[in-house]
């Protein structure tokens, strides 16, 4: 019987081209979007899989508690691991790690980068990051000790083994991932291979190419070369806590724990309020985006969004399918109701009608891999999935999802039509199965292509407000000046000022200056700032370590004091610039009011000599915060430098030459500021282009729907039109005839899709702090493209039909 039905469901998709093309086309084309969209959700869902004890691993994170709103960060207090470890029941294993190493191997004339952390040994014992030499159980115990991964290995030893061989490290804040390369060096001397790691089996979120042993941080801080507090609680920003619980123990149980730890060392009524909590591992990733995290992965709020994307798109196709099968269904009521009065029961007509269904879904499957594969290759080379790195990778179990999918949207789509055709006796649907009516003055057809319609408007419009918000944020005014400014990365603090004299002198250089990190670029460095006469009254806030010239460099305007000294010394840096947001939220009074007020950050005693108009430091989805401005020699990462532009080309060549004359032994790096700002714009404009063409597939699908549905029309009044003709009709008349229907319900989708265009875009909106806004303008245009588009794709079925010969149509009358 099965065999049957398919053997039937081939036959009719090759009795009906148009119609079979249509579906197919539209199945596979929206169908390829969603394998993509799972395929994402299937990489983001596969994070740290093959750790075995999985479901017994937690990673501790840190939020606020009581008066301290600080949202959350993935890291913890460095003594944590080992508090857990030793005066708790329940924990089997705890392991702690420390940011900050990640640079350049150097074995012999070899040489090898990466980066990754500090770590203790019980890392190995929780998380299954294996060795393929060296001992796991004793790799990380001594200082000064190096794994390092594979791909390591042998760009530094080849045959060789590693374990036991010498080093020299020289440190640059390469980070774990490799994305960003740094901006300091410092030598961190001599390391012992003791292991190297074996390839992970899948994706983690701990992703790292070495690790040196956490005790070799107390031999760096005694060469002052980091900066290492065993015993600090307050620092919950550069160290990570792994947690195994024992057989039988909950994440409640861990919860219960880092409560009483919480409680223990941040007791109600100190300052710094910071509660921990367990984070299962399985939970990390996907998950909602918190600070330090130590990988970048696609929000889990997004994969929601890009699930519903999929479910519409799908929807769409599954649609055109049901409104073409119910249109046909006149054609097919003679074979209906023939088999039935043959004895066929309704469930073998159901059954029927379902597998012609699946067939050309799978078949579309089919059509759709080929479609992925280029869907998957234009992604790869997206900007953003540079941090992202979403594989696709080709295994059975996705394909049997792939093939499990294709068949639920085969029996999603085939549903309704098999439904209403096998209900109805035979002379109900030769007589007007057309009629049925699921609202009063809307048919099965209308009410199917009402819906579709409006999924297409309401894409439509949020595509256009996302291309003009990208536009926004193109053009968006930093409140600083970014053109003709090149940003130089130092390595070392004392590059600067030998650089600094040596280019000051040049005509095409107009400003020389230094500073900690670069605005707007994704870094924030965080602090809290005490009223000097009142240590209570305190405000959370960033800062940023520049030199007097940066105000010169990036335009920035002082609105009440002075600048920052030019010469800074001891006393110097007792001095900092607050902007405007700042006086605001301190209740500093009025700028001019704030200028000479002293405040405490950490032990020093500042002054505010001076206050800044506001410029956007930060993301440009957010609102500007407070800021404090301080000039700290030893903080400089970047010399950032204003050129006028003229001869470009020269200047660079200059800059680059008089580097390497006065610190020779350090690579010269720069970027244009304005260039870097850009990244973030790329990746809008990414975000614009993927929302852009799954817009244009839902106007597409529609549309080929409402071909199909014009074209069917057009056949079944064929001898109508004929007769019209006859009797004087003309071409104008005949076209008004066969399109007023579909811009009645064109009209009616647009009344229904408008409002929630609007309500939809108004929502994402408003996580921009600086957006358009969801305007008449853009509405209309919206509108006016979906009219345009729809009223052309019936025209030109009507326009053929108008231009038949009447002779043609009637002569079998």
């Amino acid at each position: 019987m099965l065999r049957n039905y398919f053997k039937i469901a081939w036959r009719n998709l090759l009795k009906n081209k148009t119609f079979s093309s249509i579906n197919v086309i539209g199945l596979a084309v929206s169908m390829s979007v969603c394998l993509l969209i799972l395929s994402i959700i299937a990489d983001q869902k596969s994070y740290d899989q093959f750790h075995v004890n999985k479901d017994r691993i937690y990673r501790v994170i840190t939020t606020g508690k009581n008066n301290n709103d600080f949202k959350g960060t993935a890291s913890s207090a460095l003594p944590l691991g080992e508090e857990l470890r030793k005066s708790y029941t329940g924990i089997e294993a705890s392991a702690s790690l420390a940011r900050n190493i990640g640079g350049d191997i150097f074995y012999n004339d070899k040489i090898a980068s990466g980066g990754g952390y500090f770590a203790d040994g019980n890392l190995l014992k929780i998380l299954d990051f294996k060795l393929i030499e060296g001992d796991a159980k004793t790799a990380l115990d001594n200082p000064r000790s190096l794994v390092i991964s594979q791909e390591l290995a042998s760009q530094l030893f080849y045959n060789e083994n590693p374990v036991g061989k010498t080093v020299k490290f020289k440190n640059t804040d390469l980070s774990p991932t490799g994305v960003d390369n740094g901006n300091r060096e410092t030598e961190y001397g001599l390391f012992t291979i003791t292991g190297v790691m074996k390839p992970n089996e899948g994706k983690t979120h701990l992703p790292f190419k070495i690790l040196a042993s956490l005790s070799t941080l107390p031999t760096l801080s005694k060469d002052s070369l980091v900066n290492y507090s065993p015993n600090d609680w307050n620092n919950v920003w550069s160290n990570y806590t792994y947690v195994l619980m024992q057989k039988g123990k909950t994440e409640a149980d861990l919860q219960q724990i880092l409560d009483k730890v919480s409680d223990k060392y941040f007791p109600k009524g100190e300052y710094n309020q910071y509660a921990f909590k367990a984070q299962a591992l399985t939970q990390i990733t996907p998950s909602n985006p918190i600070g330090n995290e130590t990988h970048t992965a696609v929000p889990e709020v997004v994969l929601w969004v890009l699930g519903i994307l999929c479910l519409i798109v799908m929807l769409s196709a599954c649609l055109n399918y049901t409104n073409l099968s119910v249109a046909r269904s006149l054609t097919r009521a003679k074979e209906v109701g023939v088999r039935k009065v043959s004895g066929a029961t309704r469930s073998q007509i159901f059954g029927q009608f379902i597998a012609e269904s699946v067939l050309i879904s799978l078949v579309s499957l089919v059509f759709s891999i080929f479609i992925l594969f280029v869907l998957q290759s234009l992604f790869t080379n997206l900007a953003f999935n540079k941090y992202l790195n979403i594989t696709f990778t080709q295994n059975i179990s996705l394909y049997l999802l792939f093939i499990g999918f294709s068949i639920v949207v085969g029996i999603v789509a085939g549903v309704l039509p098999s439904v209403y055709i096998s209900a109805f006796n035979p002379i109900q649907i030769l007589k007007n199965f057309g009629g049925v009516k699921i609202f009063k003055r809307l048919t099965i057809r209308k009410a199917l292509l009402v819906v579709q319609f409006s999924v297409s408007l309401i894409f439509i419009i949020s595509t256009s407000l996302i291309y003009l918000q990208t536009d926004h944020i193109f053009n968006f005014d930093y409140g600083f000046n970014k053109e003709n400014v090149v940003n130089v990365t130092l390595y070392k603090q004392e590059n600067y000022k030998r650089f600094a004299q040596e280019i000051s002198t040049n005509k095409d250089i107009t400003a020389v200056s230094a500073c900690m990190y670069l605005p707007a670029t994704g870094t924030q460095n965080g602090t809290v700032i005490k009223k000097a006469d009142n240590p209570k009254d305190s405000l959370q806030t960033t800062f940023i370590d520049i030199d007097a010239k940066c105000l010169d460099v990036w335009g920035l305007k002082l609105v009440a004091g002075k600048n920052l000294p030019e010469i800074p010394s001891e006393n110097g840096e007792k001095y900092a610039l607050i902007n405007e947001k700042m006086v605001k939220n301190f209740k500093l009074g009025t700028p001019q009011q704030a200028v000479g007020q002293k405040v405490l950050i950490g032990k020093s005693n500042i002054e505010i000599v001076g206050v800044v108009k506001d410029f956007q430091f930060l993301n440009v989805m957010l609102d500007i915060e407070p800021l404090v401005l301080r000039n700290r020699q030893a903080e400089f990462n970047y010399a950032t430098i204003r050129i006028n532009g003229k001869n470009q080309g020269e200047t660079l060549k200059f800059l680059q030459e008089s580097w390497k004359k006065v610190n020779p032994m350090t690579r010269f790096e720069y970027e244009f500021f304005d260039q870097e700002l850009l990244l973030v714009h790329i990746m809008f404009s990414n975000i614009a282009n993927v929302l852009g063409f799954i817009a244009f597939l839902a106007v597409f699908i529609s549309c080929l729907g409402l071909l199909g549905m014009a074209t069917y029309t057009a056949e079944t009044r064929r001898k109508e039109i004929g007769i019209r003709k006859v009797l004087g009709s003309g071409a104008f008349q005949i076209i008004m005839l066969l399109s007023k229907n579909y811009i009645i319900l064109i009209g009616i989708a647009v009344v229904i899709a408008t409002p929630l265009a609007y309500f939809i875009n108004s929502f994402w909106l408003e996580f921009f702090v600086s957006r358009v806004s969801v305007s008449p303008a853009v509405l209309l245009f919206s509108v006016f493209t979906l009219l345009i588009i729809s009223f052309l794709t019936v025209l030109s079925q009507s326009w053929r039909a108008a231009k038949v010969n009447p002779v043609e149509s009637l002569k079998s009358e």
